[in-house]
């Protein structure tokens, strides 16, 4: 006989044998013993979570005469000719059969009696992919639908369905299997098909299936299938064309102790074994996922797990700072033509912000990874001196200029302002052009404002840099959110506590903070302004670099 593949050998027959689904399975069973059966359900959820399964479980169940408990009994007569031939059981691919003539040839063939059965049933999968004008044509027959027709749609993406034909529908949710249940069932089919397999493989490949019990049960056909009686973890994820947890903690190590020369190795490793680039990034994703679960969850993972993440040297912050920066190389990735250049210049621009680097990140840092015009080393040359501090004395003075001002003009209104409407920059996260800057802003807060000026505040010292490399792009962003024309500046949250004070002590002592003139000084750079001099020294000390 041909090979059968496990996952279609092992497929669900009846109710009691689906797994993960309870409630659906109950309301199903109870909705045929109790004879209430809906024109139309659409089932949603992940892929291979059951969803087509259970719709042919309740086709022949909904017309068998003499049904146990909601399942088919098999035996009789009308389970025996839908078992011979299930003419009445219409199974349609959307993806393949999308267009307005297909379900119009629906249409046409529903007013036509079931050929054996009771009911004649169209199972549609994958239905958020019909047209607009298909969608409209299924709509007038689910508004009028024959009595003796059951649609059952299935869709993995429910927001790509047309509301009025979701309003039309019984809903059902699936969900992801878990992992007890999953780990059961592999351990069931190993023992059906006479195969050991160690406990530790199996919880492996329960994870990889991430909640899809056809991919888990496809995975462990492959695995059956290898000649090695010790089967380890490493073949399962080169099986996969992944990497393992432990090899990817390593790689972000080397990224949190900036070993650009380690982490250049595992990019080497990683494309000679063919491994997916994409795969990689997504990963990463996980990887700090877990570890800011495992830093805020006491024994949330099961095992050494929540130990191994706890170990891993980086705070939230940084988390969030890497997962914005990951996000956006995903995107740039599915563009690129070249992914391991990409990855390589995302790379090195990850260490030097987690790492504090005494650099400058520069303001087009964004354009220089998508048009490639400069190699990420020259970049970062350009933006530091020899002791790695900034060379830019006109920006450290347009920094002090600016704190100026802000304590010269700043107001509790305007501050108590800015921070009510703070939280609409939730809004921008999943925005292309300000998502990074959306991020950015808030892992900080506003310290001080007025009508003109807004002083953040950053925790970490990395942030201050990134935002001061990105104040132009900033003031933009400000503007969609509050519609003013903001100037911004940013502190460490140190910094802050010090200007503080001593504006604090200054106000006792009743020293007047004047407005700078900050385009004029800009703009005449090569001019000496001896009564600017004098207003900066009385306020910042003789300290002030001149401008040249």
């Amino acid at each position: 006989m041909p090979y059968v593949a496990l996952y279609r050998k092992y497929r669900p027959k009846k109710f009691d044998d689906v797994i993960g689904q309870k409630v659906t399975v109950e309301i199903l069973k109870n909705s045929i013993i109790n004879n209430k059966i809906s024109h139309a359900y659409l089932f949603n959820g992940p892929r291979g979570t059951g969803k087509t399964s259970v719709a042919k479980i309740f086709a022949r169940s909904v017309n068998c005469l003499n049904n146990k408990n909601g399942n088919a009994c098999g035996t009789c007569e009308l389970c025996k000719k839908i078992q011979e031939n299930d003419v009445d059981i219409i199974e349609i691919d959307a993806a393949s059969n999308n267009g307005v003539e297909e379900i119009r040839e629906i249409r046409s063939k529903v007013k036509l009696l079931p050929a054996v059965a009771k009911y004649k049933v169209y199972i549609i999968d994958e239905v958020h992919m019909l047209s607009t004008g298909a969608f409209n044509a299924l709509l007038k027959t689910l508004e009028e639908p024959p009595s003796h027709v059951i649609f059952i749609l299935a869709t993995t993406e429910i927001h790509k369905i047309p509301l009025t034909i979701l309003s039309r529908c019984q809903r059902f949710d699936f969900n992801k299997v878990n992992s007890e249940e999953m780990f059961a069932k592999l351990n069931q089919i190993c023992k059906l098909e006479k195969k050991d397999i160690s406990d530790n493989i199996l919880k492996l490949i329960v994870k990889l299936s991430d909640g899809g019990c056809r991919d888990a049960i496809n995975l462990l056909d492959q695995v059956l299938s290898l000649s090695s009686e010790n089967i380890t973890e490493d073949e399962i994820y080169d099986m996969q064309g992944i990497t393992s947890e432990d090899k990817i903690i390593d790689f972000l190590n080397t990224i949190l102790e900036n070993d650009i020369v380690g982490g250049m190795k595992f990019l080497d490793s990683f494309v000679n074994s063919g491994k997916n680039l994409n795969g990689i990034v997504e990963q990463l994703l996980i990887l700090l996922h877990n570890i800011a679960i495992a830093n805020t969850v006491d024994n949330f993972f099961q095992g050494d797990s929540q130990k191994k993440y706890i170990a891993i040297n980086v705070n939230l912050e940084n988390i969030k700072i890497l997962t914005n920066i990951l996000i956006e190389l995903e995107n740039q990735m599915n563009k690129s033509t070249n992914q391991r250049n990409l990855f390589e210049t995302y790379y090195i621009y990850m260490s030097s912000v987690i790492n504090d680097c005494k650099t400058n990140v520069s303001n087009n840092f964004v354009n220089l990874v998508k048009n490639r015009k400069q190699t990420p080393k020259k970049e970062l040359k350009e933006c530091s001196s020899e002791n790695g501090e900034s060379v830019n004395t006109d920006f450290n003075l347009l920094k002090k200029i600016r704190i100026n001002n802000i304590l010269a003009t700043a107001n509790k209104e305007e501050l108590i302002k800015i921070n009510h409407d703070y939280e609409r920059i939730n809004d921008f996260i999943a925005n292309k052009v300000y998502n990074n800057i959306a991020a950015l802003l808030l892992s900080g807060k506003v310290v001080a404002a007025s009508s003109e000026y807004l002083l953040f505040s950053f925790d970490d010292k990395s942030l201050v840099k990134v935002f001061l490399s990105n104040l132009e792009k900033i003031e933009k962003f400000l503007y969609e959110i509050y519609n003013n024309e903001y100037k911004v500046m940013s502190v460490d949250s140190n910094e802050w506590v010090n200007i503080k004070n001593e504006f604090i002590i200054n106000k006792k002592n009743k020293v007047v903070y004047e407005i700078l003139p900050e385009l004029d000084v800009l703009q005449n750079q090569n001019k000496k302004n001896t009564k600017f001099e004098s207003i900066t020294n009385n306020i910042f000390g003789d300290e002030v670099e001149t401008i040249n």
